[in-house]
């Protein structure tokens, strides 16, 4: 997979096309590189780091990215529509401001799938309860593929088909109602309908 590029000027890290990219090295490590070149090291930092350090048994904390939109710094969507999957703990370093801007004319839209790794550290008498603890050990564990939202429809084909009841193409034939993927490549969700447009029978893909 390409690296993110960047534009110090405006400042944009463009993802190059849609796919799958790692934050460490198609994101984090591709900035590195970007400011050893020229004289980039006088724009503003774009990601901030922590984690790595070793928790014994040859275990270390998982390392977490934060994009310094707080700075100005915004990742843009790629000129292309389809889905963009981002692996590894990338964050905002403001949560009040967009981290992720669209390219106009496209529809990209982004699945952030963070590390199962952390290590979360509970002190004092402020720490979380036995309840707290077990809702957030199950939020780190979560994930979209396989975890269900409805029997036998995972969260992420739920999302998908979501996407297409929003924005995807329709067609009609009849009393047949076609609603199409992103990319144009499938119907996500076939409708038989009546003449007042009532849905009787509806078969739906969400892989």
């Amino acid at each position: 997979m390409a690296d993110a590029t960047f534009d110090g000027a405006n400042l944009y890290i463009t993802l190059p096309n849609i796919g799958s990219f790692d934050t460490q090295t198609n994101i984090y490590s591709a900035w590195k590189e970007w400011i050893a070149l020229s004289d980039n090291a006088k724009y503003p930092p774009a990601f901030d780091t922590t984690g790595g350090d070793s928790v014994g048994s040859g275990q270390e904390v998982a390392p977490y990215f934060f994009c310094r939109n707080d700075l100005g710094w915004r990742i843009k969507m790629p000129s292309a529509d389809g889905e963009i999957v981002i692996s590894g703990n990338l964050f905002p370093r403001s949560s009040s401001t967009d981290l992720f801007e669209a390219t106009s004319g496209f529809d990209a839209f982004v699945r952030l799938e963070v590390s199962t790794r952390a290590v979360v550290v509970e002190t004092g008498v402020s720490g979380l309860t036995a309840a707290e603890s077990a809702i957030l050990l199950a939020a780190s564990t979560f994930d979209p593929t396989t975890d269900l939202l409805e029997t036998g429809e995972t969260y992420q084909e739920a999302l998908r088909l979501i996407r297409a009841e929003a924005a995807g193409k329709l067609a009609v034939s009849g009393s047949t109602v076609s609603i199409r993927d992103a990319n144009d490549s499938k119907n996500r969700i076939v409708a038989t309908v009546d003449s007042a447009g009532n849905r009787s029978s509806v078969v739906t893909d969400g892989s």
